[in-house]
C-alpha cells in the first residue's frame, strides 16, 4: 500500500523559468542551468539526497556535537560523458570533530551512514528506483496524449 506525499507544485514564470510551491509556503526557483539565480532539475535532485542525509543524522550528529553544532554538506556528481543522466552522487558532511578521539569519530561516522541507510528516503528511492509518469492535461478537455513513463 502506498501513501500519497504533500502536493507540490511548479509555475511557470516565462522561458525555461519555473518557481515550485509546497503547501507550507516553500518557494524554489528553477530552470536551466545557464540561468543565474536558480537551481536545476539535477540540482534539486543532489541537494533532495545531501539535505535528506542531514536530516536522517541531524538527531544523532547534535547528540554527540551540541544542539548548536555547525555543519555543511558538499556535494558533488558526476554524468557518464553524452548521456543525461548522473550515474554517482556524493554527499561529505563536514563538521567539528576536535572534540572527539578518534575511536569516537569512528563510531560516530559508522552511526550517522547507519542513520542515512535507514531513514533517508531520496537515498532509498534511487537505491530502489521509482517508477515516474510526466503527463500533459488541457485544463478544459482532460488528458491530450498519453504519459511519459519509466523509472528512476
Amino acid at each position: 500500500m502506498s501513501t500519497e506525499t504533500t502536493p507540490l507544485h511548479i509555475t511557470r514564470e516565462g522561458p525555461r523559468s519555473f518557481i515550485g510551491r509546497n503547501a507550507r509556503g516553500a518557494e524554489v526557483r528553477i530552470g536551466g542551468s545557464e540561468a543565474d539565480g536558480v537551481f536545476s532539475p539535477g540540482e534539486l535532485l543532489h541537494l533532495a539526497l545531501a539535505a535528506c542525509g542531514m536530516l536522517s543524522s541531524d538527531h544523532l550528529l547534535a547528540s554527540r556535537l551540541g544542539a548548536d553544532f555547525e555543519a555543511t554538506t558538499d556535494i558533488t556528481a558526476t554524468k557518464p560523458e553524452g548521456e543525461d543522466r548522473y550515474d554517482s552522487i556524493t554527499a561529505v558532511i563536514r563538521a567539528d570533530l576536535s572534540a572527539l578521539d578518534p575511536e569516537r569519530i569512528a563510531s560516530l561516522s559508522e552511526r550517522t551512514r547507519r542513520a542515512v541507510d535507514r531513514q533517508c528516503t531520496v537515498g532509498h528511492t534511487l537505491e530502489h528506483g521509482a517508477a515516474y509518469t510526466v503527463d500533459i492535461v488541457d485544463d478544459q478537455a482532460g488528458p491530450v496524449s498519453g504519459p511519459r513513463t519509466g523509472t528512476v
